[in-house]
């Protein structure tokens, strides 16, 4: 899993950050596929804390007028973009029976275009040594 604008799971995934709250207003557990996200406002940035449990697996700080994202931690994440797809998946299904399509749809292929320039900053080394080690078991 890679904290980086450039991935469209990642890109999903602030996106469902971004509707969290309001899908469980609207009684749509986004959660229900496995996916635990959490959201905090902090001045100019919003943090995402995400896992597949309580433990978050990625905590990254998200600032969108500038475009500069934060790694703050990114764990190794197996099944991370089945966790995206099947979270997107049953919410659309459930926003579509709700009568809300329209108003989740336009955040998720928003994800979906391609990014802008993105400034990019890990604020601990332990981030950059996970991904060699991640990136070393993949090659």
């Amino acid at each position: 899993m890679h904290a980086d604008t450039s991935d469209v799971a990642f890109r999903l995934l602030l996106a469902l950050g971004e509707l969290w709250e309001g899908l469980q207003r609207a009684s749509i557990d986004p959660g229900s596929q496995g996916l635990n996200l959490n959201k905090e406002y902090l001045g100019g940035y919003t943090r995402y804390s995400a896992g597949p449990g309580t433990h978050a697996r990625l905590i990254c700080e998200w600032n969108e007028s500038s475009r500069h994202l934060r790694v703050l931690r990114c764990e190794e994440w197996h099944g991370f973009e089945a966790t995206i797809s099947a979270t997107v998946a049953h919410v659309r299904a459930e926003a579509r029976a709700c009568g809300l399509i329209d108003m989740v749809d336009p955040e998720f292929m928003k994800a979906c275009q391609d990014p802008g320039p993105t400034r990019r900053t890990d604020l601990t080394t332990t981030t950059m040594a996970m991904a060699a080690r991640v990136a070393a078991r993949r090659a």
